[in-house]
């Protein structure tokens, strides 16, 4: 019996760690310098970028260098992980596809 729960224990744990670890990366380029996060700006521009694998294989372009402009002087990349992308994620985790969405701020 102590041996079953051992065993039941340890499938949890991998099964929540395989689940909540990702690798996602995010490329951050462009012509305009990077604000400290402290600065308030403009939103002008926001993309949402697909991983699979947990986070380990970008589906498409992951950077932000089509994002901004080349008249921004200063800028600020925002990550965030939204309410929707948590509905969505609810279904595609299945798969083991996650979305992110990136949010650019041009800094007076």
């Amino acid at each position: 019996m102590v041996r079953i729960q051992k065993v039941v224990v340890l499938f949890v744990i991998i099964a929540f760690s395989v689940t909540a670890v990702g690798c996602f990366t995010i490329r951050v380029g462009g012509k305009g310098e990077l604000a400290p996060s402290t600065e308030k700006g403009t939103k002008i521009a926001e993309k949402r970028i697909w991983y699979a694998l947990w986070g380990l294989v970008p589906l498409g372009d992951n950077s932000t260098d089509s994002l901004i402009p080349e008249t921004a002087k200063k800028v600020r990349v925002e990550t965030k992980y939204t309410f929707v992308d948590a509905l969505i994620n609810i279904f595609t985790i299945i798969l083991s596809v996650e979305t992110f969405k990136v949010e650019i701020y041009e800094v007076k």
